[in-house]
């Protein structure tokens, strides 16, 4: 890992693609047409290092394009990121990924006879302590056995991550980030990152902007929970109002859970303070358990932009003149596997227009 960008982004060897940074790359993209028809090199910077443009940015490096990934957070994932703790990480994003076809569904399996995920069977109960509990079942639904970071790194390939790098805007071929930097001449700038935050990036592309004026998440708090008791499963589905979900930890121990509120609970307690947000859940985990003793509320986390509720509904958008795209949940909707073709169609795309793009 290096504690500096290199010169240029994007004119380093493969070692240097697949390195991390902190800092941001000096003159990226300041070279001529000239030199890129000559070397026939195309690149691409993509805002975003969630599971879609982590995809989209591997399969380009792996056709030989230079890509740069920047993201505003400390590494990449998305809602596939990871908590690290003192006894190992927990995951407050996505509790599952699952599949309903190929080709992803034939990388869920690749990734379980690799040991990185497992599939969830068995010790699956729905109801609550009050009523009653029930056996479920979960089709095709894997838990990550390794930090689920690092299935997102692994997708990035030879792609360069630039972490700690907040964009402030979106323009023709090019981006800026808030510190003031420009960076630009790239053959295709790719925007990953939820519709309510992709919309103020595009303020000089009204076009894009326009097709995603009438997106809408629903947003989930999440929760990292302790407790003694309760009944003796991996995964609780609970009938209620309040919380949707828990499911324990693969690590930091065999009493931490994550708890998943439900849409309903998230939007009464949007603005509500971190602390008032757990002492409402864990109150009502404690009924919905039956738990004697009170639970302990390690962490939490509201993702104001779980659920889009009526993405645009293609996999990917694109402005071909300025050389700008849009990928991820806002625009081929909700669910790990949507975000990874995603930013898989949209790669192939690009692709099997490197000719045009290259003129």
């Amino acid at each position: 890992m290096t504690k500096s960008h290199p010169q240029g982004a994007g004119r380093g060897s493969k070692a240097d693609k697949s390195a991390t940074t902190s800092l941001h790359p000096q003159g990226a993209g300041r070279g001529s047409k000239a030199d890129k028809s000559a070397t026939t090199t195309l690149r691409a910077a993509i805002v975003g290092a969630g599971i879609a443009g982590a995809h989209c940015a591997g399969q380009l490096a792996a056709a030989g394009w230079e890509v740069d990934v920047f993201d505003k957070a400390r590494g990449a994932g998305g809602r596939l990121s990871t908590r690290r703790l003192g006894q190992g990480w927990a995951t407050l994003g996505s509790p599952f990924i699952s599949a309903q076809r190929d080709p992803f569904r034939s990388v869920l399996r690749d990734w379980a006879r690799k040991g990185w995920l497992e599939p969830v069977r068995g010790d699956v109960l729905q109801g609550r302590a009050t009523v009653s509990w029930a056996q479920a079942q979960m089709q095709n639904h894997y838990r990550p056995t390794i930090e689920p970071s690092q299935l997102v790194r692994q997708l990035l390939g030879d792609a360069r991550l630039h972490t700690g790098a907040r964009v402030a805007a979106i323009q023709p071929r090019a981006i800026v980030l808030e510190d003031g930097h420009v960076f630009n001449d790239f053959d295709c700038v790719i925007c990953s990152v939820p519709t309510p935050q992709a919309i103020p990036l595009l303020a000089e592309l009204p076009r894009l902007r326009e097709r995603l004026a009438d997106v809408r998440y629903r947003p989930i708090w999440s929760f990292l929970m302790r407790w003694e008791g309760g009944p003796a499963a991996n995964v609780i589905k609970f009938d209620d109002e309040l919380l949707n979900l828990a499911v324990r930890q693969t690590s930091g121990g065999s009493d931490l859970w994550a708890v998943h509120s439900t849409h309903e609970f998230a939007e009464a307690y949007l603005e509500a303070s971190t602390e008032e947000a757990c002492t409402r859940a864990a109150s009502a985990l404690l009924g919905l358990l039956g738990l004697p003793w009170p639970v302990d509320v390690e962490a939490a986390h509201l993702w104001r932009y779980a659920l889009p509720e009526n993405p645009v509904g293609s996999f990917w958008l694109s402005d071909r003149e300025n050389r700008v795209a849009l990928i991820g949940d806002g625009i081929a909707g909700a669910g790990v596997e949507r975000a990874w073709e995603s930013g898989l169609r949209l790669a192939q795309a690009l692709v099997q227009s490197s000719e045009e793009l290259a003129a």
